[in-house]
């Protein structure tokens, strides 16, 4: 396979950009405003244990103070040099849970910033990822004005070809019904087709010619029991006499009235990770067989981070890192996709191969 150049916006802590990287592009500049997330991108990747990020520079900026010379210039590359652009700017200004404010949102404006990077540097394609609730935002008109910015320049002449679709992870392997919309633009090139699904998502609704959803049951494989420091990020919250007894008597699938949390069925992928508020409050599901909230690890393993994947901070740091990510294994369909039609990479890897490129020995 022949050498991809990439540059990351919006990085956070590496779930698109550990994806990206397993489907083959190299990465050479990671961005985010976030102190905690650039912390963990550079602990994860000054350790020997893999080659995720080993040729990237990360910066901690503010998108808005950060000119695309100096992107160019920190990523070591030249517009020519550039062939993929990804990123996805901060969701809470178009998520269901927000206050659909959309572009009157100050943060909404961020999407802005992520075209004129994609303008000014004329990348070969570029990777835009977000929620589903940006495609209903003023109803529609918000995703339409992005879609036609995204596909044009400043004089408004075309310069790429859009695909996209609202995705959930767990049509492809990931044990997490999680939605995503995904546009893929590419230069001096069609439209290039969608991933085909590789999994169904509901358990007693079999497809023929595809594989059963990956589950709650599967992705705990192997962990150690709870709170363990034999592998990071593995000790949740400690909670009361109240809260186990509450949690105790739940059923699968039964949301908490006062957390507004799910008990996880160990025989179904996990409902979408609950990120929670600037302020924190972000927080996994309930464990299907322990009175408690899963930790930031078992989020983690639902999310498909490798275990090797460290994350920073303290309390609420790990678990909004880890809840705001794009599940790795998603990560690099969507790219292994991208190589092998927008770029002619017949070889670019397959479900088992990123499964394996990513350390999931617990979904092999």
């Amino acid at each position: 396979m022949n050498t991809h150049y990439a540059i990351s916006l919006f990085s956070g802590a590496g779930g698109l950009d550990l994806g990206i990287e397993a489907a083959g592009f190299v990465t050479r500049l990671c961005t985010d405003i976030d102190d905690f997330s650039c912390k963990t991108l550079e602990l994860n990747k000054s350790r020997q244990h893999g080659t995720f990020l080993q040729e990237a520079t990360i910066a901690q900026r503010n998108i808005k103070e950060y000119p695309t010379e100096e992107i160019l210039k920190d990523a070591g590359l030249t517009r020519e040099q550039v062939d993929l652009v990804y990123g996805g700017p901060p969701c809470q200004a178009f998520s269901v849970f927000g206050k659909r404010q959309g572009i009157n949102d100050p943060r909404g404006t961020l999407l802005w910033d992520y075209i004129r990077v994609i303008r000014e540097i004329q990348p070969k394609s570029f990777i835009f990822e977000n929620v589903a609730g940006i495609l209903t935002v003023d109803d529609g008109r918000v995703f339409e004005m992005l879609k036609a910015a995204l596909e044009t320049d400043e004089s408004g002449k075309k310069c790429y070809n859009l695909s996209s679709a609202l995705f959930n992870t767990a049509a492809y392997g990931v044990p997490q019904y999680r939605q995503r919309v995904i546009i893929y633009g590419v230069r001096s090139h069609e439209a290039i087709p969608l991933p085909v699904e590789t999994h169904y998502t509901q358990p007693d609704a079999p497809i023929a010619g595809l594989l059963p959803p990956v589950t709650v049951a599967t992705a705990f494989k192997g962990l150690p029991d709870a709170p363990s420091n034999v592998i990071a990020n593995h000790i949740g919250r400690v909670h009361g006499p109240a809260v186990i007894e509450r949690y105790k008597n739940m059923g699968y699938g039964e949301r908490d009235s006062k957390t507004r949390i799910n008990r996880l069925d160990p025989n179904k992928p996990s409902y979408t990770i609950v990120v929670g508020s600037d302020k924190g409050g972000g927080k996994g599901h309930i464990h299907p067989f322990l009175p408690r909230e899963v930790t930031p690890r078992e989020s983690a393993r639902i999310q498909t981070f490798p275990d090797f994947w460290e994350f920073t901070g303290t309390s609420r740091h790990p678990i909004r890192q880890v809840g705001n990510a794009v599940p790795p294994l998603f990560a690099g369909v969507i790219a292994s996709n991208l190589l092998r039609y927008g770029f002619g990479e017949a070889d670019a890897p397959n479900y088992a191969e990123l499964v394996h490129r990513l350390g999931l020995s617990y979904l092999e």
